[in-house]
């Protein structure tokens, strides 16, 4: 693909201390990139534009010098592709001990004992005798461990969970989602949770922004989200959600056909062509997000039209 391609458009979001903001939509929606650009970790042929304030503190292409006290210490990012996040040719040990003597200045052995005390905060088996181990020793769940205890090495005021429990299986999921949920109780740390699962947005969030085609459509509490949800998008990812009481007989439904092209967006809303409820505006005019109840976010056209 050439040419530019505006990933992430006119997002504006907020997080408070000890709060989980749960960030949703397909693949491509811009999630990812939202927050990388944050962390200052987009590739080369990428820019960024805006403001990001940290406590008062504008981080959006702050410099480099800035940046590094700002990842791992004040910020920390769970990548999801755990072999990508972590150094292959780096034992586990090392790559632990590294962010310590780099941040905190800790001798090597200081390091090392906080390493195997966050290591067993996170449940991972055997860690002294794991340290010694390479990335692709580790099955995904003990690599997701460790990229948890990578972030949590230096107390962070905020971490960012890149989907954290993809291509893990039901059980791990639920652990690795169950001690994120004990760390925001315990130690007042906010979360972003970045996801294409409602469900797993449920388990965690206080608050869910829906961001489709590098936009917000919606945003609101996590209850208002499941019981009031005000967008066609949001309306069609929940009800492609597997329930417990569901048919197993039955298909979950779909959303027909493909996120748009990001280089040719339409000139209305991104969803009109897949959208169940669309009529003549939504092909004209982008809307607005604009408030509906309770702090609740939408930008759709279809209240205007009731």
């Amino acid at each position: 693909m050439n040419g530019i391609v505006h990933a992430v458009n006119d997002v504006s979001l907020s997080i408070g201390h000890g709060e989980c903001l749960g960030v949703v939509g397909e693949s491509g929606s811009g999630k990812s990139q939202c927050f990388l650009s944050i962390m200052g970790l987009l590739p080369r042929n990428a820019s960024a534009t805006g403001s990001v304030s940290f406590d008062g503190q504008e981080i959006l292409n702050a410099p480099r010098n800035v940046m590094d006290r700002v990842r791992g210490g004040l910020i920390s990012m769970i990548f999801q592709d755990t072999l990508a996040g972590l150094t292959p040719f780096m034992r586990i040990g090392e790559q632990l001990t590294e962010m310590l003597v780099e941040h905190q200045g800790l001798s090597e052995v200081a390091a090392r004992q906080r390493s195997l005390e966050v290591l067993e905060i996170v449940q991972f088996p055997q860690p002294r005798r794991r340290l010694r181990m390479y990335p692709h020793e580790l099955s995904g769940g003990m690599r997701q461990r460790v990229m948890i205890a990578l972030a949590l090495l230096c107390k962070p005021r905020l971490i960012i969970a890149d989907e954290p429990t993809t291509a893990l299986d039901i059980t791990i999921q639920a652990q690795i989602l169950d001690f994120l949920g004990g760390l925001k109780r315990r130690t007042d740390t906010s979360i972003v949770l970045i996801t294409h699962d409602l469900g797993v947005a449920a388990e965690l969030c206080d608050r869910v922004v829906v961001m489709y085609a590098g936009r917000i459509v919606e945003s609101g509490a996590i209850g208002d989200i499941f019981s009031r949800p005000q967008h066609p998008y949001t309306q069609a990812l929940l009800r492609a959600t597997p329930s417990l009481d569901g048919d197993p007989n039955h298909d979950l439904p779909v959303i027909p056909g493909w996120p748009p092209d990001m280089q040719r967006l339409p000139a209305g809303c991104a969803f009109a062509p897949r959208c169940e409820q669309v009529f003549d505006r939504c092909h004209q005019d982008r809307p607005a997000l604009q408030a509906r109840f309770n702090n609740h976010l939408a930008a759709c056209h279809l209240e205007q039209r009731r």
